[in-house]
């Protein structure tokens, strides 16, 4: 295949994963908790190392024997994630809760724990879970168990659970908020989940990070 047809294809390839990009994000943009993904692109020229090869293999963007070291390919040199601060909006629901700050709250899936600034929580057998049914977990690393539910539950900022409707309030654990000093340690999960890439990466107790109540 002539090369300036290869050249043109591998634009428009990435073109089309940029709409893919910006659709999903268009798709979420209402989801609680939900960031926005972006792309780098770069441009890449023959002989092609590894990861460039790797990259246009996937794409089937082979590049031709006789391609000049003048002539440049585009590639994706990065997706990446927008963690920057959302907007809250008040739901009258207690058990939505917004997070204000660098920080993840942690909770117990199927597939181990995970992280997520997605606070639409509900009551599931008297435990808190996320709108996927899995378990917000406390400041000892448990599931948040409410044995009564019949009074107001109050969040506060920092995360403690208090059950009553006045005086005499009965506490029913703290929230567990945890931030990473790389949120390239992060990858995306689906369903506002975030999962650990990094061995090396640990998650920190998230000392500047407040809770808002919705309700």
């Amino acid at each position: 295949m002539h090369e300036g047809l290869i050249i043109a294809a591998s634009g428009g390839i990435k073109q089309q994963v940029k709409m893919d990009v910006l659709a999903n994000n268009m798709a979420n943009l209402n989801n609680a908790g939900f960031k926005s993904d972006g792309l780098v692109f770069r441009e890449i020229y023959p002989p092609f190392d590894e990861d460039s090869s790797a990259e246009a293999s996937k794409n089937a963007m082979l590049p031709p024997n006789d391609s000049s070291a003048n002539v440049a390919y585009v590639a994706v040199d990065t997706l990446y994630t927008d963690h920057s601060q959302g907007t809250f909006q008040t739901t009258g629901n207690p058990l939505d809760l917004a997070l204000e700050g660098e920080g993840f709250f942690e909770v117990d899936t199927p597939n181990g724990v995970r992280y997520t600034r997605n606070g639409n929580f509900s009551m599931k057998d008297k435990f808190l879970v996320t709108q996927d049914g899995n378990y917000l977990l406390d400041t000892n690393k448990q599931k948040i168990k409410i044995e009564d539910a019949t009074g107001k539950i109050d969040v506060g900022s920092d995360g403690l659970i208090t059950l009553g409707s006045g005086f005499g309030n009965i506490p029913a654990g703290t929230i567990r908020l945890v931030k990473f000093e790389d949120l390239k340690a992060l990858a995306k999960e689906g369903n506002g989940l975030y999962k650990i890439i990094d061995n090396e990466a640990k998650p920190l107790k998230a000392d500047n990070v407040r809770i808002a109540q919705g309700g």
